[in-house]
């Protein structure tokens, strides 16, 4: 009976909860009818990181398991020893949870997960926490069966003879999904001359646009071999620096539309990492006078273990750091430190250390807040370039022709004379992109491409990694169509010796039932959020 009143309980409370707030609601008949009293004890049901009782798992059909610790917290310690049994609610409950939440799932089987402590959880006297008992679900189980994709749920519900809880309930909602396969078998290309790497503004597309970027030979189309997958690292934009006025902490801080695709990461980001392309996100200044450059040790301290937490939350592949727009004339009257040659440097080295050899850290070269990254002893000793996977210039200005900025032959033709630079200390000039173009109009009043200058640093010998990067690709729906400069084909043409080589427009248009679809074809992987 006790159950059964629970899961009615429960389901009551669904009744009143939005799709997108699915967090328990108390009224004060539920807490009437679970018996609360101020002057006792009150015990919940918890879990470590799961806020409102709700844990998402997302699974690769056929791989991994994941646990968390659930434990018996109370407000006061406890008057006597006692015992919460945990179980499953069942189909009813999943019934009724799928109706409201429009979301049709199917109850986990009892032998995908299991409880390392059995189901039960003992708390003992004068305690306010139990012991963790860990609950560990699995997408293969341990006899060798796995969940087909789709939706699940596992609703835990603790009850106990003797005492009453408040939040009697977890729920697990898992999501098992297929592996990501290029529908053409299109591979990304990973030979030694070629290594692109592609900035995504998410206030406009959707990062699966990565992965329809495809050059091809138009003269060998039908030779499979001839397609090659572009975009090695592919860069969201943007998350910026939070500084609180009244703490002065500092946090990294997504927008609200690169938010949107980490917290659906499974849907957004996982195909593109799945492909073996490497996603990372390009962190800027916050426009409030404090930066990279300007940091204080607790500061740094801070932003790190920041940074940290959202790379290993949304399984990213690394970060890009890129100090523009944070404004530092603004710094003396905002009552912030200026800018300094140590802050950023000692930055670098903190982020590295904290993200380990596993995580890319790559930094964009551009104007004042790196120009004296060459100058070792106004760093404090600290060489940069050993602490980055890789650095590029950060010149791509839409106004002006491509510009090479190689800081290695600063003078020789064809160099940009306009973007002087110096070598990065401490960073081989294999790991620095010396290209960076954006997406030009077909209208340009420039000669965008600048291909003499791009052969003869090239035929130089100048090149020594194939690097280039390319600025917020898009699809095909700016730039008047097809007619535009908008793609990658005509400096990847030099690269490779090939002046035959496109891109393959068709993977950029839509297909019925894509999201955002409409008959014009041209607006495929824009934003559908």
């Amino acid at each position: 009976m006790l159950m059964r009143h629970i899961i009615s309980t429960l389901l009551s409370c669904l009744a009143v909860m939005s799709c997108t707030d699915l967090s328990l609601m108390r009224t004060p008949e539920t807490e009437r009818d679970l018996g609360i009293a101020a002057f006792a004890p009150c015990y919940s049901i918890c879990t470590e990181r799961t806020p409102g009782n709700i844990w998402n798992l997302t699974f690769t059909f056929g791989e991994g398991s994941a646990s968390r610790d659930v434990t018996i917290k109370a407000t006061k310690p406890a008057g006597s020893s006692f015992t919460v049994d945990l179980e499953s609610a069942g189909d009813e409950f999943v019934a009724g949870y799928s109706e409201k939440t429009g979301t049709d799932y199917e109850l986990l089987p009892s032998s995908f997960y299991r409880f390392s402590g059995g189901n039960y959880i003992d708390v003992a006297s004068g305690s306010q926490e139990s012991g963790p008992n860990t609950l560990t679900v699995y997408a293969r189980n341990l006899l060798g069966n796995v969940l087909e994709p789709g939706r699940y749920l596992l609703p835990i519900v603790a009850s106990s003879l003797t005492e009453e809880l408040a939040d009697t309930t977890l729920i697990v909602d898992i999501t098992v999904r297929e592996k990501w396969s290029d529908p053409d078998g299109y591979e990304l290309y990973t030979g030694d001359d070629m290594f692109t790497v592609f900035y995504v503004n998410t206030t406009q597309f959707d990062p699966r646009l990565a992965n329809d970027m495809i050059l091809y030979d138009y003269l060998e189309w039908e030779d499979k071999s001839s397609f090659k997958g572009l975009g090695n690292i592919v860069n969201l934009r943007t998350a910026s620096i939070e500084y609180d006025e009244a703490t002065s902490k500092v946090s990294v801080k997504p927008t609200v539309d690169l938010r949107y695709v980490l917290e659906h990461c499974t849907e957004c980001v996982l195909p593109v990492q799945e492909s073996g392309r490497k996603v990372c996100i390009c962190i800027e200044g916050g426009g409030k006078g404090i930066g990279f450059c300007n940091f204080s040790d607790a500061q740094i301290a801070e932003f790190t273990n920041s940074v940290k937490r959202l790379v290993d939350t949304y399984g990213l592949d690394g970060i890009n750091l890129w100090d523009r727009n944070t404004g530092y004339d603004k710094a003396a009257e905002n009552g912030l430190p200026e800018m300094n040659t140590t802050s950023y440097p000692k930055l670098i080295k903190a982020l590295k250390e904290a993200l380990g050899d596993g995580k890319l850290l790559t930094l964009t070269d551009y104007e004042e807040p790196t120009e004296y990254f060459h100058d070792v002893e106004a760093m404090g000793g600290i060489e940069p370039g050993q602490y980055l996977d890789y650095a590029w210039s950060g010149y791509c200005n839409g106004n002006e022709p491509v510009q090479i900025v190689d800081p290695w032959h600063q003078g020789e033709p064809n160099v940009s004379a306009l973007h002087p630079r110096k070598p990065i200390a401490g960073l081989d000039a294999s790991k620095y992109g010396c290209v960076h173009a954006t997406w030009y109009p077909g209208s340009a009043s420039v000669d965008v491409t600048n291909v003499n200058a791009i052969t003869g640093w090239i035929n130089s010998g100048f090149n020594p990694n194939g690097i280039s990067v390319y600025y917020d690709i898009r699809s095909i729906i700016q730039d008047n169509f097809e007619s535009g400069s908008w793609n990658p084909a005509y400096i990847l043409s030099r690269w490779l010796g090939n002046n035959r080589l496109s891109i393959e427009t068709s993977r950029l248009t839509n297909k019925p039932g894509f999201p955002g679809y409409n008959n014009t074809g041209y607006n495929k992987w824009v934003k559908y959020w």
